[in-house]
Order: C-alpha cells, then structure tokens, then sequence
C-alpha cells in the first residue's frame, strides 16, 4: 500500500514542470527549434555530470569550494 502511494508521488513530481523546463521552453520560443535543442542538451549535460560526480563521491566538493 505504502508502496504503491510512493510510486504514485514519484510519478507526480517527476512530471512537473521545473525550472529547466521553463528555461527549455523559452528558449525553443525565442530561438526555434535548433535553440531548444541546444538548451536541452546543456541542460542534460549538467545533470549527467552531476549525476556522475555524485556516484563517484564527489559531489562534496561545491560545498568546500564555494565556502572558500
């Protein structure tokens, strides 16, 4: 039961909108298609470089030099 209601939430967050999704769409208005593309790809990118970071333990290191 539990469970059931969890994958329901997850599937509700995972689709609202967020703000990639706002910078996505206006640049697709302001650029066309080519310039949504290209926001897209940037912004897959930085989430895959994070994601990797932070399986290889490394995603501590913003905080420490951030904090100078």
């Amino acid at each position: 039961m539990y469970l059931l209601a969890f994958a329901g939430a997850c599937v509700l967050v995972a689709m609202a909108p967020g703000a990639s999704t706002a910078v996505i769409l206006r640049q697709t208005i302001r650029s066309g298609r080519g310039g949504g593309l290209a926001a897209t790809l940037g912004n897959e990118t930085g989430i895959l470089l994070q994601g990797l970071a932070a399986a290889f333990g490394l995603s501590f290191l913003p905080r420490f030099v951030l904090a100078g």
